[in-house]
């Protein structure tokens, strides 16, 4: 999907104030065929996936939201309810890219993994101007899903360090490849080493199934797709109905069904577990 904002460039969802609705899609035709290499297993998925990226904690998650709210403008003026609305869609976001282990995406389009942003946000939570800096905008181009991240146009990438730059016929971007726990790479099409598209292997069963904590799948379209379920602290395990995929703990019998403010304290459900943080997003108008 994508969507249509009434704000942007702002620091929340992702670093961006979101409302949305959804439209129709970004990323243009679909290919035909399956593109990439075959992937029979987790690691031939992602050959080159990051080692001893910190796992993401719930309370973070919450925090980071609450204060990237707190740091727009914009969302200081909205409501408190909305406000409330506006947090639970920014951990949507973050939860829907951690799973995947691709940069920030669905509200907004991101260099940066979920993993990097939130601590990026906690640790300059005084400063808004710098929570603002701790997301950057993608390529238009480059588009990151389930299946793995691809390139809808043709870029001359350069490296300087782990920084790409992208040229093409849509202009000039940057990236700073550590912001996604990747390497610069001038031969491929996102200039870093991100997960990217590989195709079913046609021998196999095109069920769920895991791979150690990883959840592989096969799409409508025999690409290979792709959940950490350690991402959140799940694992991946059979799961209520007998298929596999991400097990989490037990949903949180006081989790909300959206988040909502108490006096100063907003409550809000990440990942089935209910989180309460004091933020500045409850305060009134």
């Amino acid at each position: 999907m994508t969507y249509r904002c009434l704000f942007r460039n702002q620091p929340f969802v992702g670093s961006a104030l979101l409302a949305c609705v959804a439209c129709n899609s970004p990323h243009g035709p679909v290919d035909a065929s399956p593109i990439g290499p075959v992937a029979h297993d987790a690691n031939e998925a992602w050959p080159e996936e990051p080692a001893n990226v910190s796992v993401l904690q719930v309370d973070d998650v919450a925090n980071a939201c609450a204060i990237a709210g707190a740091c727009s403008p914009e969302v200081m003026e909205l409501d408190v309810a909305t406000r409330a609305e506006l947090t639970d869609m920014c951990v949507s976001d973050v939860i829907f890219s951690a799973e995947r282990a691709i940069p920030l995406t669905g509200f907004h389009q991101a260099n940066e993994r979920a993993e990097f942003w939130v601590r990026c946000v906690l640790d300059n939570a005084s400063q808004c101007d710098v929570v603002g800096a701790c997301r950057t905008d993608r390529a238009p181009s480059i588009i990151c899903e389930e299946d793995g991240c691809r390139s809808r146009v043709k870029h001359e990438v350069s490296c300087d360090g782990n920084v790409a730059t992208l040229k093409s016929g849509e202009g000039t971007w940057t990236r700073d490849c550590t912001r996604a726990f990747a390497a610069c790479d001038p031969n491929s099409e996102t200039g870093c080493t991100d997960r990217h598209f590989s195709k079913c292997p046609e021998d196999y069963s095109r069920a769920d199934r895991c791979d150690g904590n990883v959840r592989l799948g096969c799409d409508g379209k025999d690409q290979v797709s792709y959940r950490d379920c350690t991402r959140l602290g799940g694992t991946c395990g059979t799961e209520a109905d007998g298929s596999e995929g991400c097990v989490y703990p037990k949903a949180d019998v006081t989790c909300p069904k959206s988040a909502m403010c108490d006096g100063t304290t907003l409550t809000v459900c990440v990942d089935t577990r209910a989180v309460s943080v004091e933020s500045a997003l409850c305060t009134a108008e």
